[in-house]
């Protein structure tokens, strides 16, 4: 064969292997982001604890009030955190204001924390003495979310 000919080929088979490599980035299902698993998560639950259509309603009610509480507590933690920091600009650091943003930043996780728990107890409300068993069982999962491993698989390393 000629080496005219191979180089050829070469280059078309390196042609055909680029264009294959930019088919599967372009046609691989996208990234799925935190709304996907919270989907999942929602549908375990669910399936999990056996929710018939009216419990499911339930949830679904209780599981929107408790996502829009935890919004508005993350957005007061992060405004206050703001301002915290900002205390750093100044030349000397008010004693005063630094202990009021720091019991307000406490306070605003104490709060999520007792919305949490709130909302478990809901949800364990809503089981019937069957589903009882499953929810206890589910409890640790429940857990997982909330307080996720730092080294869990799948997780990145710092």
């Amino acid at each position: 064969m000629k080496r005219e000919t191979l180089l050829t080929i070469a280059i078309l088979a390196l042609l055909v292997l680029n264009f294959a490599t930019l088919g599967m980035m372009f046609m691989r299902r996208p990234p799925q982001g935190p709304r996907a698993a919270s989907a999942r998560f929602d549908q375990k639950i669910i399936e999990s604890l056996h929710y018939n259509a009216e419990q499911q309603k339930q949830f679904e009610v209780l599981k929107q009030k408790h996502r829009q509480q935890i919004r508005e507590s993350d957005q007061a933690y992060k405004n206050n955190l703001h301002h915290y920091f900002a205390l750093l600009k100044n030349d000397t650091i008010p004693q005063a204001q630094s202990d009021s943003l720091l019991t307000v930043l406490t306070q605003i996780q104490k709060e999520k924390a007792l919305v949490t728990f709130q909302h478990f107890a809901d949800l364990k409300s809503l089981c019937t003495p069957e589903q009882r068993p499953a929810f206890n069982a589910l409890l640790p999962e429940l857990m997982q979310v909330i307080m996720p491993h730092k080294n869990r698989p799948g997780k990145r390393r710092k």
